[in-house]
């Protein structure tokens, strides 16, 4: 009976406070979403001013190129949200200096930021794929006469590139949160303070030039025909005149589940390697 009270006890307590933690998580997160959501109002509004000055100026030039070329752009630049939400976060917390006493952890503190910068993303996706979809409803004689636009994808194939774009988001947020907590580690030796900007910068290139050299070895390419499943390649062409638009999404192609999870491995090591150089208090 007392063992038994106390694995009661026992899995009471930790039940308890994980959902102490948990409740801290979710106020991290929403503290995120508070400070960021102006940011996310404001990229929303400059991606519908971008599109309404392309479509004025292909209104007024008479060539509809401009108009539905500048739509694509906003797809192309997704990944660059994202890494200005999560940046923008970081800089308000180093101004202010608050995780320094902050009694929370730093994989809660740089997970909630990474959290709510792929909500964000996720909802700027959302929102320029329909954008999008919208403008290539545009009838082309409405700027041109002669123009054609051949081939479009759909919603489903503009949601299936924004998934692409979250992902490759969500790597390079995760490689500039490393990169900037080394940047301010490097802050406390004083020889190299000054310079270290330079020291981020290579290492950055060792971290390309590494990943890429593991890719092109024989036992990583073995290793990428392991477990492989069908899935969307993200190949296309496109083609762009003054009289037709011609844009091609293919599907097909395979995907390794194994090289993938020691992809995802890579960046939790990344991820994890930022926490404990944040949990060294460091100053910025």
């Amino acid at each position: 009976m007392t063992y038994f009270s106390v694995t009661v006890y026992y899995v009471t307590r930790t039940i308890f406070k994980g959902l102490e933690k948990l409740n801290s998580f979710k106020g991290l997160v929403l503290k995120e979403w508070l400070i960021g959501k102006s940011t996310l109002l404001w990229l929303l509004v400059a991606q519908v001013g971008f599109v309404i000055i392309s479509f004025l100026v292909s209104r007024y030039w008479e060539v509809a190129g401009i108009f539905y070329m500048s739509t694509w752009v906003i797809m192309i630049l997704q990944p660059f949200i994202m890494f200005s939400l999560i940046f923008g976060c970081l800089n308000y917390d180093g101004k202010t200096q608050l995780w320094i006493y902050n009694p929370q952890s730093a994989a809660m503190l740089l997970g909630s930021k990474l959290l709510s910068s792929v909500l964000f993303q996720v909802v700027s996706i959302l929102f320029a794929s329909c954008l999008v979809f919208v403008a290539f409803k545009v009838p082309t004689s409405y700027f041109q006469q002669d123009f054609q636009v051949e081939n479009i994808t759909e919603l489903g194939g503009l949601l299936q590139i924004g998934g692409v774009m979250t992902a490759v988001s969500i790597v390079i947020a995760v490689l500039m949160m490393f990169l900037w907590v080394v940047y301010h580690a490097l802050a406390r030796i004083q020889l190299i303070k000054n310079i270290r900007w330079l020291f981020v910068f290579f290492l950055f290139i060792g971290m390309i030039l590494l990943k890429n050299w593991v890719g092109n070895t024989k036992v990583y390419q073995k290793l990428d025909e392991i477990w492989a499943v069908p899935a969307f390649s993200g190949s296309s062409s496109f083609s762009l005149s003054k009289t037709n638009l011609e844009f091609y999404l293919e599907g097909g192609g395979n995907i390794s589940l194994l090289t993938s999870g020691l992809d995802v491995i890579g960046l939790l090591i990344l991820f994890l390697a930022s926490c404990w150089l944040l949990d060294r208090k460091i100053e910025v």
